[in-house]
This record gives C-alpha cells, sequence and structure tokens, in this order.
C-alpha cells in the first residue's frame, strides 16, 4: 500500500507539471489568437529569419540559454517551405563556444520566391548565460545582434540592431524556453521590431525530443502586431555529432504565409566522447 500510494503521488506529481506546462501554452496560443483578430486591419507579414539558434540549444527559432562548450563549433542547414505565399528559404546558421557561457552566432538566408530571389539580410551576434539555473528562478542569458545592410528588394531592412532576453527552466519532463527581443532598423522608415517566443522541449524516445512553438511578432514593416505563429514537430539524433529536426508551422488567422514545412541539420564539431577514466590496482 506504501508502494502504491508513493508511486500514486510521484504521478500526481508529474501530472500537474504536465498540465501546467500546457495551460501555460494555452494561454500563450489563446492570447496571440486573440491579439491578432483584436488588430484586424493590420497588414500581413513578410518574415524575415533574422538571428538563428542551432539545436540541441534551441526549439526551432527559440533560444535556450544553454551554448556551446568551448571550442565546440554547430552548423544547421535549415530548409523551409512555405504556403501561400509560396517560398522556398534555405538558411546557414552557426555557433561557436567561446567559454562555457558565450558564444558567437550568425545567420545567413537565401530566399527563392517567383521571380525574386536572394539573401535576406546576414546576421552575427552574440549569447552570454549571465545566470545559472535555481530551485525556483530559471537561468537567463542575453542576446545581442546586428545585421549589416544586405539582401534584395523586400527581403531587406537595409540593416538592423537590437537583441534582448532569453530563459530557460526545466519544469517536470519539459525544458520549457521564453525568449522576448527588441529590433531598431538602420532605415528610418522602417518600424521597431519586437519578437516574443516560448518554446518547449520534452524527451519522447531515445534520441528523440517532442518540440512546440509559439511566436508573436510586430515586424519592421507593420504598425501593429502582424505575424502569429504555432510550430509543432521533434528532433532526432541519429549520430553523436547530427541533429535532424522536422516541424510544421501554422499561421493564425490566415496571416500570411499560413503554412510552413521545416527541415534542418545540424553538424556538431568536434563531436567529444566522454572521458572514461581507467584506474588500476597493483597486484
Amino acid at each position: 500500500m506504501r508502494k502504491f500510494m508513493i508511486l500514486f503521488s510521484a504521478l500526481k506529481s508529474d501530472l500537474m507539471v504536465g498540465l501546467m506546462v500546457g495551460l501555460m501554452v494555452g494561454l500563450m496560443v489563446g492570447l496571440m489568437v486573440g491579439l491578432t483578430g483584436f488588430f484586424d486591419g493590420i497588414a500581413c507579414a513578410f518574415d524575415l529569419k533574422g538571428l538563428s539558434p542551432t539545436q540541441p540549444n534551441a526549439v526551432f527559432s527559440t533560444f535556450s540559454t544553454a551554448t556551446n562548450d568551448p571550442g565546440i563549433f554547430s552548423n544547421e542547414i535549415n530548409l523551409e517551405y512555405a504556403v501561400d505565399p509560396t517560398f522556398y528559404r534555405v538558411t546557414s546558421a552557426v555557433t561557436y563556444g567561446i567559454d562555457t557561457s558565450t558564444e558567437l552566432l550568425a545567420t545567413v538566408p537565401f530566399r527563392i520566391q517567383s521571380d525574386k530571389y536572394g539573401f535576406e539580410d546576414v546576421s552575427v551576434g552574440l549569447k552570454h548565460r549571465f545566470k545559472d539555473e535555481g530551485d525556483i528562478l530559471p537561468s537567463m542569458a542575453l542576446l545581442m545582434g546586428v545585421s549589416p545592410p544586405a539582401g534584395i528588394g523586400i527581403a531587406t531592412t537595409k540593416g538592423r540592431y537590437g537583441g534582448g532576453l532569453i530563459a530557460s527552466k526545466k519544469i517536470g519532463p519539459f525544458m520549457v524556453h521564453a525568449n522576448a527581443f527588441y529590433f531598431s532598423p538602420f532605415e528610418q522608415s522602417l518600424k521597431s521590431e519586437w519578437d516574443l517566443r516560448l518554446g518547449t522541449d520534452m524527451p519522447a524516445a531515445n534520441n528523440v525530443n517532442f518540440l512546440t512553438e509559439v511566436e508573436i511578432k510586430r515586424s519592421h514593416f507593420a504598425d501593429n502586431i502582424d505575424f502569429a505563429e504555432g510550430r509543432l514537430g521533434y528532433r532526432y539524433k541519429p549520430l553523436k555529432y547530427l541533429y535532424t529536426t522536422l516541424g510544421t508551422g501554422y499561421e493564425f488567422k490566415s496571416r500570411q504565409p499560413n503554412i510552413r514545412v521545416f527541415l534542418s541539420f545540424t553538424f556538431v564539431y568536434p563531436d567529444r566522447e566522454p572521458k572514461i577514466e581507467r584506474v588500476y590496482e597493483a597486484e
């Protein structure tokens, strides 16, 4: 009976944690839908890539406070297909660990849409974790980035700068990440952009993680909120140095693009095996 009560208590605790995380994500999604419905007269977003994280320290586009170990280099190749309007985007994102809490980032997106194609703004940045996770408070990090003038046609801001705050917290089986970013353009005719992201990462099986994410944004091209998207997918680690991620995104209230598919491959170099110390006893 005692063992049954202990097991019931543990299951009850895990269930409460799951309900709390689900409620938090549900509230965020509901808030996004409500806000997009409130701002009914706004324009559709023209989504630009900006700085991107690399797996496994990310949930699609949501950053975690985790950084690469010193000397570790990661390169993620992200393939993206969007419907209505139809476009393709190939993005190369790289991260490099400087020390145990700091890493450099760079992102190079290439976009193909109708008869237009070319590079969007190239972004470089720095992520620094200034607080580790505690029993109650999350770990926290700062992200700073800049995009020099680049890109073609409407796929450019002609340069921008900014950054924001990243928070990560383990809640039961979930790792929950929240981002708040603000970017200011060099071009005076454009608006400042603010971007909120919330992502969850849950182990589902051996080397497989289940990913969910929501994002709400006011872009450089609108006066009010013009982008709110939910994403769902998984991350798989087939090799010790390779991560693959597959997911789909849906833009609320039929904004554009309303459906997207993501596929990414992340290579980590050098892959480091855990050190095994052997102790020999003298006979």
